[in-house]
């Protein structure tokens, strides 16, 4: 058995945020010896909603690992301790944050006006579509407005997966980066050079296959990983084999054993069929 961890933005999706025809049908294409899965910092929700327009269903692994679905039933999932999310956003709360939880994604004030406005403070070193991407990708996402991280918080039976603050300065984001790691029972990383992602220290993409392998009950699978950025580094450290996309981070590539194109000229699809091709 094969089982292949998928990123979406970046490598499955495309610069529009679809999933071309030919990715579809690679995958569709697949024999019952591989299993495929997307590995992804969005939603599960989100997820299933962009693999449901393509008419197609896989299990999908959101917000780097802290939730883990196949089809409706959640398979696995991991959550903050309170204090490291107030410990967290006490570092943090005067960017853009999302908080994404058990009961949907929450958003500080005025989230896409505050993107725009640090964008114009701080970003002049990134081009204006780093923003655009980050607007767009906020149209698929229904979040619910705080103005103090208790309100998140303090909810009863509340469960939170994963923190998102945009940042769009590299020097301020390596400060920030910096003090980050000072707090205990988080990890951190990032999907684009403008974000900063913030999970528990027992969640990360690396991870994602053996909790795979263990609920599907395989015996010691090949595990493939494709991906383009940085939170895809420990799924790639963690894999047998690795393809990272053209349009990947240069670290990413760096480490990997295959690069494939880019996502927009279908690269999931070229990868699979050198997958196919190596008869592993």
């Amino acid at each position: 058995m094969k089982l292949i961890g998928i990123d979406l933005d970046g490598t499955l999706l495309n610069s529009e945020q679809k999933i071309s025809e030919k990715n579809v049908n690679a995958l569709k294409e697949l024999s019952q010896d591989f299993l495929p899965f997307i590995c992804s910092g969005r939603e599960v929700e989100d997820i299933k909603m962009i693999l449901k327009k393509s008419n197609f269903t896989l299990p999908v692994v959101g917000l780097n690992g802290a939730l883990g679905y196949d089809g409706d039933k959640l398979i696995f999932e991991f959550a903050f301790d309170p204090q490291s999310v107030r410990e967290a956003n006490r570092i943090i709360s005067r960017f853009p944050t999302k908080v994404y939880t058990n009961r949907g994604s929450y958003e500080s004030q005025n989230y896409k006006d505050e993107m725009q406005k640090v964008f114009r403070e701080i970003g002049s070193e990134f081009s204006i579509e780093e923003l655009n991407y980050e607007l767009d990708y906020e149209k698929t996402i229904r979040s619910t407005a705080y103005e103090s991280i208790e309100e998140v918080i303090s909810q009863e039976d509340i469960k939170i997966y994963k923190l998102f603050i945009f940042i769009p300065n590299r020097q301020v984001k390596k400060e920030i980066y910096t003090r980050l790691g000072e707090v205990a029972n988080i990890s951190v990383t990032e999907s684009a050079a403008v974000n900063l992602e913030i999970v528990p220290n027992n969640v990360s993409k690396g991870f994602v296959f053996d909790h795979m392998r263990k609920i599907y009950n395989l015996n010691d699978p090949l595990k493939i990983a494709i991906g383009d950025s940085l939170n895809d580094l420990e799924m790639f450290k963690s894999a047998d084999l690795s393809f990272a996309m053209a349009n990947g981070h240069k670290t990413i590539k760096e480490i990997a054993d295959h690069i494939t194109v880019t996502n927009d000229e279908d690269g999931v699809s070229e990868a699979l069929s050198k997958i196919c091709a190596l008869s592993l």
